[in-house]
This record gives C-alpha cells, structure tokens and sequence, in this order.
C-alpha cells in the first residue's frame, strides 16, 4: 500500500536513540524510514576493547514491551550478566545489531545528504541522489557530528591532527609518538588502546590529576545510603536521579538553569576500572594547556602553556584532540539553510518542546543533540526509553486522530444507510 507523504516519519541514524524509536513507531503501526547503518558510529568510532561507563543495567536500547533488554541478549548468549558490570563495546554492538535484526528488520544504510522543507512535509535526499519524502523528520545522529578541535589544533593539517571520534582501529600509529589532548573518558579509552597496539603515547591534560570514576564498592548499599544518596541509570545523587529519571521535568526548568546543568553535570570522567592501565603505565603532562600548534618536518611542535604562566615544548607525530563536543545546529550539515535558521536554540543547541519538536513543525531532534532541553540524560543509552516513548507518543496522535475520524465517517455512513423502522439494522451498523 502506497504511504502518504503526511503518514510517514523519516529517521536519521540507526543507533540506540534511532532504533530505540523505530520500534516504538512499528508497534504503534506508525510508517517510518530509518536511514544509517546500524549502530556503526560504535562499530567503527570506538576503541577497541573499550568498557562502556554505564553499568550493565543502564545499557539496554527501548522495546515496548522492554522485552529485550541486554540482560536477556547476554542470556541467549549463554553469558552471565551482571547488572553492575562495565559492558564491552563489542558485547554492546552485537546487543544493538541483534536489536535491530529482531525490532527494525529494514533499515536504509544509505547516507542522508540533505534535508529541505516540501510544504506541508520535507523531502530527504540520500547520497545516490534518491529523494524520500516524509511527514515528520526525527533527527538521531548521535555525537559524532558535534566533535570540537580547540583553536590552538585547530589550523594544523588533518594528517596531523583528529579528533578522538575518528577512532576506531589504532593499529596505524604502532611506533608513531602521539599526543592526546584531553583526560576524559574518551580520551583514557583511547590512549589505553594506542598503547596496547605500540604506540608512544603521551596525555596532555589541563587538570592536575585525572578524573577517574569511583570504583563501586561491591556491597549493596544500606537503607540510609539509599535515602540520602540513591541510584540511578547515570550515577548516584539525588540531582541524578531527577536527571535521569524525569528529563520532561527537566525540560520546564528555566534555561538558564538548563544550560548550567548540562554543560557542568556528568563530566567526561574515566570509568574507575582504566584507572589501573593508565596511571604507572602511560606519561602524563599535567596542568598544560596547548597555546600553539606549529607543523615542524612532518610532525607538530606543541608549546604547552602551564599554570604559573611558563610554556613548555614537546614533538609528536600526530595530535588527537579528546576535547569533546559542543552541540550546534550548524553541525546539522545536511539541513537546508532555511531550515537551519528556523531552528530556535538554546546555547546554540536546538530548543525542543515537550514532545523533542524543533521550532519547525514536524521536525524533531533526540539523542545527545536533546542535551540542553531534556538534560545529562541524553548522553546516555538509558535516555533512549524516555525519547523513545515521548516521541512515538506524540507523533502517534495524528494517526489516532485520522484512524478515529475515519472510523466516525464508516459508523455515519453506515447510520446513514440504515432505514429508521430497522431497529436490527441500525444495531448491527453500530
């Protein structure tokens, strides 16, 4: 049956926040197109080996029925789960494609390159130069867009200098010196894979030591603990636990207040468990800031700024940058410039109502670039439940309208059909 341009939703990215949605749109009956491969920015952005920093428990993607959560993904596999566990990168990308086969079994791993408003929808076009129209655009690209070089590494070549999101396989820099600008969690899993796979590797850190997680102390925690410092799917506290637990109470918050809690909550802090494979093993410049950045025969001079105001120099053959991300409409590259201006933000990020719709009807965003409407929670894998379940919520409501309207029209025609001296006629109509 041939789709109405009004009936169907466009989904850009097939990862957690992408799937998540689409299997709460089939199980409303709700048409989509999801575009992107599943769950690549994982499979080919993340260092191998890598832990995941939210425990087993918090690392599910969102069913309707939550009847596939990774716990029931590492029974089938015949692996014991344990709920507090750090996930492996691999573990959780194998949970997310067996996601994805089970909930989302067609997907359009063709890449979208432009998205333009086609009143009273939006026309999408892929990278072959096939054009898709949708009623409803929903935007779930992740991070990876919003990755952010500072200024001082900015102006260097891109052989010299990435950025941590372009990482993935390591193997390339065996032998080389590298310098890793950051000392987040990011940048912590990354330096432990340049390591393991031969590189000479330095962090440069503007922090005087790193921050690492604490490590969980095993023991379940007593009746007090839990009142005064109670759990939640991204970490302990009572302010984490509103966060994670009611991001659309989040969303009502002043702005100010808003953008305050997301750019200072939840920092990018290692997970405790990389503490042993970095301290003792790898150098680290602590308390420097990288001021300039100057190629010099092939590999770059760093001038270090210190925090009595003194410089320092060292070489390296390549800079990455762990200097994490800053979400930004403009990154949004493949929207059209109006509909890039219409996009009303919020620290430059998009402003979202209560059901993650832009300021342009119809179009709406989740994920990470939700941040600084619906809060921390968005960076997570545990906020997909929440964007899942409101989004496919308020675009269901449209459908319910027109199937209600619909059915109001058969039950008059059929009244209408029906002579007023058969009273069994007009019962069976109705």
């Amino acid at each position: 049956m041939r789709v109405h341009q009004s009936e169907t939703v466009a989904i850009v990215g097939a990862g957690p926040y992408g799937l998540s949605l689409a299997a709460h749109l089939d199980a409303l009956g709700i048409p989509y197109h999801i575009f992107g491969q599943p769950m690549r920015p994982w499979r080919d952005n993340m260092p191998p080996g890598m832990l995941l920093k939210s425990d087993g428990e918090s690392s599910s993607l969102s069913d309707p029925d939550h009847g596939f959560p990774i716990e029931r993904f590492y029974k089938d596999m015949g692996q014991p789960f344990h709920a507090q566990a750090p996930i492996p990168v691999e573990t959780f990308i194998a949970y997310g494609q067996a996601f994805q086969r089970r909930f989302v079994p067609t997907v359009d791993t063709r890449e979208v390159v432009a998205i333009a408003h086609d009143d009273p929808g939006f026309v999408v076009r892929t990278a072959d130069g096939d054009l898709i129209r949708a009623g409803k655009v929903v935007l779930a690209v992740g991070i990876a867009p919003f990755s952010y070089i500072p200024p001082a590494l900015s102006e260097l070549p891109p052989d010299l200098v990435t950025h941590a999101s372009a990482y993935g396989p390591v193997s390339d820099f065996r032998g080389r010196a590298v310098a890793v600008v950051g000392s987040g969690a990011s940048a912590i899993d990354l330096v432990i894979a340049l390591h393991g796979h031969g590189a000479d590797v330095q962090i440069v850190s503007r922090r005087r030591e790193i921050p690492f997680q604490t490590e969980p102390s095993g023991e379940a925690p007593g009746l007090l603990s839990r009142v005064l410092w109670p759990g939640s799917g991204i970490g302990s506290g009572w302010k984490l636990k509103f966060c994670a637990e009611l991001p659309g109470c989040f969303q009502t918050l002043p702005e100010r207040t808003r953008i305050r809690v997301a750019q200072t909550y939840l920092g990018p802090a290692p997970g405790w468990f990389t503490r042993e494979r970095v301290l003792g093993h790898i150098p680290v410049q602590y308390g420097v800031t990288p001021e300039e950045a100057v190629p010099r025969n092939d590999r770059v001079e760093l001038r270090l700024r210190t925090e009595d105001g003194s410089t320092r120099r060292m070489l390296a053959d390549h800079v990455i940058a762990a200097t994490g991300y800053r979400i930004d409409v403009r990154r949004f590259g493949f929207l059209s410039s109006s509909l890039m201006n219409a996009i009303r933000t919020s620290a430059l990020a998009p402003s979202l109502s209560r059901g993650f719709e832009t300021s342009v009807p119809g179009l709406y965003v989740i994920g990470p670039a939700a941040l600084m409407s619906f809060g921390p929670v968005m960076r997570f894998v545990f906020g997909a439940d929440f964007a899942a379940r409101r989004v496919s919520a308020r675009l269901g409501i449209p459908q319910a309208r027109s199937r209600s309207k619909a059915q109001g029209r058969r039950v008059r025609r059929r009244i209408g059909d029906v002579q007023p001296t058969d009273a069994g006629g007009l019962i069976r109509g109705l």
